[in-house]
């Protein structure tokens, strides 16, 4: 198993996925190393989409060092909500036009995995141009 080497309150910032414009399954995907972790945001965005391109992210984890993967149902996704509501946790995310979305994975969930990847589902529509980014920032 890898080490990760980090300074207290330090922020690691990866791109596992660069303007990709085609669909990505888990086993292909590049795993993040996230073992000891605070706390991860992710940002999935779509840049310049044009007739219907659509993605769905799935994020999966792991605990046992990067050998296997679960999706993970933890997300919490960057929605509004009422102070009466509790915090929306979602399983995967879906984005179908320009623009970022946020999801967090909460503190106590963070601290227990190893590894993250994120299997990209594209669909496309006539003549799409759209493409997606994984930004993720993950606080020691």
């Amino acid at each position: 198993m890898t080490e990760i080497t980090y300074v207290k309150g330090s922020v690691h910032l990866e791109k596992p996925h660069d303007e990709i414009v085609a669909s990505v399954a888990v086993g292909a995907a590049v795993a993040v190393l996230i073992a000891g972790a605070d706390s991860i945001a992710i940002a999935l965005t779509e840049g310049g989409t044009v007739n219907n391109r659509s993605c769905v992210m799935t994020v999966y984890g792991s605990v046992d060092g990067g050998t296997t993967f679960v999706a993970l149902n933890m997300l919490v996704d960057n929605v509004t909500n009422t102070n009466a509501q509790n915090l929306t946790r979602v399983a995967s995310k879906t984005r179908a036009a320009a623009g970022t979305d946020l999801l967090f994975l909460d503190k106590k969930i963070a601290g227990s995995l190893t590894h993250l990847k994120f299997a990209m589902v594209l669909t496309d529509g006539a003549a799409p141009t759209g493409n997606f980014t994984v930004d993720v920032a993950v606080k020691f």
